[in-house]
């Protein structure tokens, strides 16, 4: 499979040279055209008006605040190389795929990620077909979950209404329990490049998820608490699946290792200040210095884009700013951190250090990263990206493969994902239907800009600092 990934790759150039020439010709033709034709069509996440396989042409979702969350004016891809409108005949099947990301909501900032990965993907994959000579197409219907569980739930069953069996995303847990009985209920498949909660690891369902689950992440954050000479935690949660769940494998795996687990705090997700929650925190950490040095305790954050109002509550407190803070899966990457000079500042001064599972550094991952920044004009901040763009390849490669039936799907995707070699590397289902054992890698603030720090390699179970 990663030969024919490459060979696609070989060909974007060209299909961005034809695109544009024909870009060229639109362009003039609309400046003798009369207002008010028919809109231009694209594989991308947009409304088409093109017949789909599983949606008729009023049925079509759209994704146009989608595109305007993510910084594009286009929903598509097809000025970026491959897909779009000029790579499909027009007696093509458009097989439609349900898209759920937090393009609002506590996730925003990875649903802007999420969404590049899918788009990329989605050019590339339709180019793939193309030069395969297959008949179909992949058309992404994108909606907006504003991280909701209940908005999840009222999207899946529109996609379900719609005919739309095949899901990429949501992007949290509790979105998923949310819609999971659903899914399995209506012979549904859904594919999740983010949701970790271990109990959400069922052999035997419809559901996927492109990244390992929280008991890999909550062994690896015990580790690096041992590593930097942490002796006791207060931890600060979400209170929900995710957060509840990844508390709970961290907390035992840390005392597995000798480590307090002090008293902690636990949310409501729906705040936005945290004023009351900062001063019982730096309450919890002042019982602690009676018996451990400063750099002995640490704070763990287990939270979404809200750190960042957390980080500017925290500041008012000057034993919360004088010891080591320690960052989930959620926290890393968060543009609303950096984008915040408070909150910045704040995880600059601590030391915050976050953690997320480590892509690989193929050619897959650079070509995909560098097509990233091309287009956001930026780099990636987390490995979702990769996750998203992965996650639709080893759906249409199964498609490919199998055919259209989702139990089908289902059957032949594990397959598919061991023998297909993407931008997070080699990598393989458990049982479960979640990635498999992970080296992950941690990021700290510096300069205002999320840096990477050190790495955990699972196969020894040691941190290694990459200054070293």
């Amino acid at each position: 499979m990663a030969g024919s990934y490459e060979a696609i790759l070989n060909k974007i150039a060209i299909y961005a040279i034809i695109g544009a020439a024909i870009a060229i010709g639109i362009a003039a033709a609309a400046v003798s055209a009369p207002t008010g034709g028919p809109a231009d069509t694209d594989t991308g996440m947009q409304q088409e008006d093109t017949v789909a396989t599983t949606t008729t042409p009023e049925d079509a979702g759209t994704a146009g605040d989608i595109s305007e969350a993510a910084g594009e004016d286009d929903a598509g891809g097809s000025d970026n190389g491959g897909g779009g409108s000029d790579a499909t005949p027009s007696d093509a099947r458009m097989v439609d795929v349900g898209v759920l990301i937090p393009v609002t909501g506590d996730l925003a900032s990875y649903g802007v990620d999420t969404k590049y990965g899918l788009d990329m993907a989605s050019d590339h994959f339709n180019a793939y077909l193309q030069d395969s000579g297959a008949d179909w197409r992949m058309r992404l219907v994108a909606e907006d979950t504003q991280t909701n569980p209940i908005i999840a739930l009222e999207k899946t069953q529109s996609f379900d209404s719609k005919g739309i069996k095949y899901i990429l995303g949501p992007s949290s847990s509790a979105e998923i329990r949310n819609i999971m009985a659903y899914v399995n209920s209506n012979n549904m498949l859904l594919i999740s490049p983010s949701s970790t909660s271990p109990k959400l690891a069922i052999p035997g369902d419809n559901i996927f998820r492109f990244v390992p689950d929280d008991s890999k992440q909550g062994a690896v954050i015990a580790a690096l608490l041992e590593d930097r000479g942490i002796k006791a935690i207060v931890t600060i949660y979400r209170g929900d699946i995710w957060g509840d769940g990844l508390f709970e494998t961290t907390k035992a795996a840390f005392e597995d290792r000798g480590g307090i687990v002090a008293e902690g705090i636990r949310y409501n997700p729906e705040i936005t200040t945290f004023s009351s929650e900062m001063h019982a925190l730096s309450g919890l950490v002042a019982k602690l210095h009676d018996t451990y040095g400063r750099d002995e305790i640490g704070v763990l954050l287990i939270s979404f884009d809200e750190a960042s109002h957390l980080f500017n509550s925290a500041v008012e407190y000057e034993n919360l700013q004088s010891i080591p803070w320690i960052g989930s899966e959620g926290v890393t990457g968060a543009h609303t951190i950096v984008d915040d000079e408070r909150a910045a500042k704040f995880a600059e001064s601590t030391g915050l250090m976050a953690l997320q599972f480590s892509a690989s550094d193929n050619d897959v991952f650079k070509d995909v990263r560098d097509e990233y920044e091309r287009r956001s004009g930026a780099t990636p901040n987390n490995n979702y990206v990769y996750a998203s763009y992965d996650s639709l390849w080893a759906l249409g490669l199964a498609m490919e493969a199998a055919g259209f039936d989702v139990q089908d799907i289902i059957e032949q995707l594990p397959d598919t994902v061991t023998g297909h070699t993407g931008a997070l590397g080699n990598v393989m289902f458990n049982e479960a239907g979640d990635l498999g054992v992970t080296d992950y890698e941690f990021l700290i603030v510096a300069d205002g800009q999320w840096a990477p720090a050190a790495r955990y390699d699972a196969a020894t179970g040691e941190i290694v600092d990459y200054q070293e």
